[in-house]
């Protein structure tokens, strides 16, 4: 049997969040959830995710210091930024510190299928 992938996603939109994670449970990955910077900092620490979904405007704090702490437990972990607006600047922070690609909302369940493959093929 395949290695089944585990997933992280980082978002404080309930909806949206339940609908990605559903989608990819039934697509046969592990789908864990957070909807701080804090919970989606312990998460990774106790499930290392492959790739992790991480909006930019969290509650808490900003998506960037999940990024930081993804790169930092675990730098084989893919992360993947998700913004409902474009921001240069914070592009070019993120892909500073090792964001392996963007998202822009609202997006397709199977754009993020597609993101995913990419990044862990």
């Amino acid at each position: 049997m395949a290695n089944i992938k585990k997933i992280l996603i980082v978002d404080d939109e309930a909806g949206i969040v339940e609908e990605i994670r559903s989608f990819l449970a039934e697509e046969g990955f592990e789908v864990a959830t957070a909807d701080t910077a804090k919970q989606g900092i312990q998460r990774m620490e106790s499930m290392v995710p492959d790739v992790v979904f991480i909006d930019v405007k969290l509650p808490d704090a900003s998506g960037i210091e999940v990024l930081k702490a993804a790169k930092q437990g675990s730098p084989g972990t893919k992360a993947v930024m998700v913004t409902g607006y474009v921001d240069q600047n914070l592009m070019d922070e993120a892909e500073a510190m090792g964001c392996d690609s963007f998202l822009q909302k609202p997006f397709d369940l199977v754009r993020i299928l597609e993101e995913i493959d990419r990044l862990t093929a």
